[in-house]
């Protein structure tokens, strides 16, 4: 990975909406999502060249939204980017931690455009320039049921086994919702084959709570949980992980390289969920993963409900590293299972509940309808 980026010579923008499948809605303590609205950025070379990026903000993730993530883009990136000379394309998202504090979904989608664009400048996909070990190139996928009453539950869960998907991710923690029914409903309905695992989004607030709810749920054959305590608080999650023999993933408490040192010094969690949006870029995903890695961790790819545009780097990250051990710990990449179209000119395939890596220069993948 010698060769240096190309010179940016032109950056631009746009907002994009995307349509949820109906019976895929999203409710959160935000309201009911029909749509998301993305940022999609486009950077070009002196030689024509172009690289794409996707930033999937929501304000109840990461303070973001589309809106902020295309100001910040045009007017505090794209100054500091245009016709200069990086050595790296981490030597650019550099510069953007400059000028901007957090916002990891803007610069994930100006550094995942520069990765696209210097491989495509290099005639090679971003996949063989990282990988350490034969690419895998189909992607097991988990997908979320909600937190939703029981019936909803197995009506989700049944069209996600229905489309191929083994592995399924049970929003849990709401008080209004009894687990344990939801739970068992569907392994009832489906029976012991699907993979179950557990996702609070912090919802437990000290260790105790935590351990109370997963200890109901160990009956339904339970594979891990993600993140049962507070983003703030990496000190509860290890406090966890010490009283309940059960992989455990940490998601919100971790979104920088500090937060994984700090993380990995009171050994909170077993498998990192890891992704270019959350961690600030592609740069930066690759950084923590390596670095989980060096520390004998595994990681698994996280998502806020990405297209296969944002998807294709994902994707890309997961089949090129020994980190990510696919086929015993499903990556979220739910786009083709959520939305009711793609966003690709040559979407993402998703058979058998696994989604192809894309192959050729870059990541591989083209938006639809670009225009100049």
């Amino acid at each position: 990975m010698s060769t240096a980026p190309p010179r940016i010579v032109r950056l631009k923008t746009r907002i994009v909406e995307h349509a949820l499948r109906p019976d895929r809605i999203v409710i959160s303590p935000a309201g009911r999502h029909d749509q998301s609205r993305f940022l999609e950025v486009m950077i070009e070379s002196q030689s024509g060249a172009r690289g794409f990026g996707e930033a999937a903000p929501t304000a109840l993730w990461s303070g973001e939204t589309a809106e902020t993530a295309q100001w910040i883009v045009e007017n505090l990136f794209a100054p500091l980017l245009l016709n200069r000379d990086f050595e790296h394309p981490r030597d650019a998202l550099k510069a953007m931690d400059v000028a901007a504090y957090a916002n990891p979904f803007a610069k994930s989608a100006v550094d995942c455009a520069l990765w696209d664009l210097w491989a495509r400048e290099q005639n090679q996909s971003v996949l063989d320039l990282i990988a350490d070990r034969a690419p895998i190139m189909k992607i097991p996928t988990r997908a979320s049921v909600g937190v939703h009453p029981v019936a909803d539950s197995v009506r989700i869960a049944q069209a996600f086994w229905d489309a191929g998907i083994k592995t399924l991710k049970f929003k849990i923690g709401s008080p209004e919702i009894d687990d344990v029914a939801r739970l068992r409903a569907v392994r009832e309905a489906l029976g012991n084959e699907p993979i179950f695992t557990l996702d609070a989004n912090g919802a437990y607030q000290n260790a105790d709570a935590a351990v109370s709810a997963v200890e109901k749920l160990l009956p339904f054959d339970i594979a891990l949980w993600e993140q049962p305590t507070p983003r703030d608080r990496i000190s509860l999650l290890a406090q966890v992980k010490k009283r309940v023999p059960l992989p455990l993933i940490a998601d919100e408490c971790v979104f920088t390289p500090g937060d994984l040192r700090e993380a990995l010094d009171c050994d909170a969690f077993d498998i990192l969920s890891i992704y270019p949006g959350k961690n600030g870029g592609f740069s930066r995903a690759l950084e923590m993963a390596q670095t989980a890695a060096r520390a004998g961790k595994q990681c698994a790819i996280g998502s806020n409900l990405e297209t296969d545009l944002g998807q294709a780097a994902m994707a890309t990250l997961a089949g090129a590293l020994e980190v990510f051990p696919v086929e015993e710990i499903p990556c979220d990449l739910p786009a083709a299972i959520f939305y009711e179209g793609s966003s690709l000119q040559s979407p993402l395939i998703l058979q058998d509940g696994k989604v192809e890596v894309p192959r050729g220069p870059g990541f591989g993948v083209a938006p639809l309808n670009w225009k100049d």
